[in-house]
């Protein structure tokens, strides 16, 4: 991964603070932007107790972020300092959000995911892209129905992420040490782990799996071939599916 992931972290948990539990909040018990359902998607479990949240040190959560949330929002492809957008509005809003309004940006298909033809449409982006980019974040905030409660630390979030942004871009680093808005900007906040837990998901991910085993069964070169193309398939299967799942979820 980057090496502008540990700066990203940085400025991302500079947002979000420590424990809160607001009852207004339709993310419930969260610490570091990690919420209770992300937390017990992570661990494996069916649930976990507002105290077991509390105790999530930050080694755990920087866990989560590089594995469901970074990648997922085009945090290895895009250009510094929108890699950074990207990832502190997924963080709030989910992954696949934050990708789809930065495609609606540049005009392409928005689809979720960040791959060659986002990638190109970014980088050849007429105009402030960074400005857009969070006029876009804070126009899908609006429409939220918990924007009368969060919206104004929403708000002064977007601006300071624009500010350390726009930082980035030029190779320096805006710190801001004060929590702005450490609740949800989408109740259907899904990181890669929660997709797991869906038996569709397993059950499309153990249909290519038999197919793979059954593929690498023999010991021929010809099967050892076939069974490298499967392997191909198989990742990219998956990532499709994952993506597929997270579009609906958002």
């Amino acid at each position: 991964m980057r090496e502008t992931l540990t700066t990203a972290l940085d400025l991302m948990f500079g947002h979000e603070g420590g424990y809160v539990n607001n009852p207004k909040d339709p993310g419930g018990a969260t610490k570091y932007g990690i919420t209770h359902r992300t937390l017990a998607a992570h661990r494996g479990v069916a649930s976990v107790t507002p105290a077991q949240v509390r105790a999530l040190s930050k080694e755990e959560a920087i866990e989560i972020y590089r594995r469901s949330y970074w990648v997922q929002s085009g945090g290895d492809l895009l250009p510094v300092g929108i890699d950074f957008m990207a990832f502190d509005y997924g963080v709030n809003s989910g992954p696949a959000q934050a990708v789809k309004s930065l495609q609606r940006v540049v005009g392409v298909t928005a689809d979720g995911i960040v791959g060659g033809q986002t990638v190109a449409a970014v980088k050849a982006f007429k105009g402030d892209l960074i400005a857009a980019y969070a006029a876009e974040r804070l126009r899908f905030m609006k429409t939220l129905k918990t924007w009368p409660t969060f919206g104004r630390g929403w708000q002064k979030r977007v601006i300071s992420v624009e500010a350390q942004a726009r930082g980035l871009h030029q190779g320096v680093v805006l710190v801001d040490d004060a929590p702005s808005a450490p609740a949800k900007a989408n109740p259907k906040d899904q990181s890669l782990m929660e997709i797991f837990k869906k038996p569709e998901a397993w059950a499309s991910i153990g249909g290519l799996l038999s197919g793979l085993g059954g593929m690498a069964s023999g010991s021929g070169p010809m099967q050892w071939a076939l069974a490298i193309i499967m392997i191909g398939a198989f990742a990219t299967g998956v990532y499709f599916l994952i993506k597929r799942m997270q579009d609906q979820a958002a």
